[in-house]
């Protein structure tokens, strides 16, 4: 291949997006850009490096690139199946530990859910001959792979954002609150807690000294509220820090980062979180929707997440996805609106001509 064809395709399918990738990571964190530039990333830079080692040495490219083909290529066949099959897992030993609800059930709704869609995908055409219904089946097929594409881009921005430093001299560190047994902390908050704890001593090191907020308002089932729960908690077991403020009205996340920061220009007369640096403190899997949260109010927040027992990931992040499907539900009415304008559109043509 000609040098200066190389070079072109390398700037525009690694740098451009690397550039892409790292303006929204330092920038727009919480954006689903950032995963989208990181996939294109990832595909291109291992093309450009089967193809350069193709170059100086045409067996070691064969052996890389025949074991990521295979890959590929099991995870497109059945990678589907294998999710499907995962989720059901999951919930037999999610309810081993956790009781029935609705929010516990979700692996076994989404894996129902897909797995009837792939029976319909090989079904459909087999017995459905009205070519509207064909048409009708080959939207909702084409809604599921758009709603697939954005959960695969929401989960790389998530692990992202769990991910990123924290960069520069931090001034609040917000513990979101979760639900107390009576007046106590559950482990599911104390975690929170002491993920916030340790990031507080770690900028200590650095000769910071942040204001930790605690939010979270009082449930019907709680004795005293989240924030007081929490600032108990830690008086009792990091009696070293003082400087905590209690935020105890909020019901949800958005509340609890607008009604932190009237908190804060209560205590300290700042202006607003805008001109100063706060980090979010709350589990790994609730970190991106809480930090977009914070976006949506025009604040650039870090975020610092908190480990969570792993068999319960998939019920929470399935939660999260369908709460960030919420947040943007304009663009996806948009998005679906304009696919089944185009299907029908595309099948009258057919029909007529």
């Amino acid at each position: 291949m000609d040098n200066t064809v190389t070079l072109w395709l390398i700037f525009l399918t690694i740098v451009l997006p690397g550039i892409g990738f790292a303006y929204y990571l330092l920038k727009k964190p919480t954006s689903l850009w950032t995963g989208f530039y990181f996939t294109i990333i990832l595909t291109s830079g291992g093309i450009a490096l089967i193809l350069f080692l193709e170059q100086v040495n045409t067996t070691l490219a064969f052996i890389l690139a025949v074991p990521l083909g295979i890959l590929l290529l099991l995870v497109l066949l059945f990678g589907i199946y294998a999710m499907i099959i995962a989720l059901f897992w999951n919930e037999r030993i999610l309810l081993k530990y956790e009781r029935p609800s609705l929010a516990n059930f979700l692996p076994l709704i989404v894996a129902t859910g897909l797995l009837c869609l792939q029976i319909l995908f090989f079904l459909a055409p087999r017995y459905l001959k009205n070519h509207w219904l064909l048409a009708l089946f080959s939207y909702v097929n084409t809604l599921a792979l758009y709603f697939m594409g954005i959960f695969i881009m929401f989960t790389l921005t998530a692990f992202l954002y769990n991910k990123v430093p924290i960069r520069g001299k931090i001034d609040y560190i917000i513990i979101l609150g979760a639900g107390l047994n009576k007046d106590k902390v559950t482990p599911l908050l104390a975690s929170r807690i002491e993920a916030g704890i340790k990031l507080y001593h770690r900028l200590e090191e650095k000769k910071q000294q942040p204001t930790i907020i605690v939010s979270g308002g009082q449930g019907p089932d709680e004795l005293i509220s989240e924030g007081e729960a929490m600032a108990a908690y830690i008086h009792t077991h990091h009696p070293d820090v003082t400087r905590v403020l209690i935020e105890n009205e909020s019901t949800n996340t958005q509340q609890n980062i607008a009604l932190s920061e009237k908190v804060a220009q209560k205590a300290d007369g700042i202006d607003s979180f805008k001109s100063n640096k706060i980090v979010i403190a709350t589990n790994n899997y609730h970190l991106l929707r809480a930090g977009k949260l914070a976006a949506y109010q025009g604040i650039n927040a870090q975020g610092v997440g908190a480990k969570t027992r792993w068999f319960y990931l998939p019920t929470a992040f399935i939660r999260e996805y369908i709460g960030y499907l919420v947040m943007t539900k304009g663009t996806h009415i948009k998005v679906s609106a304009t696919l089944f304008i185009l299907f029908f559109l595309l099948n009258f043509l057919t029909w007529m001509f």
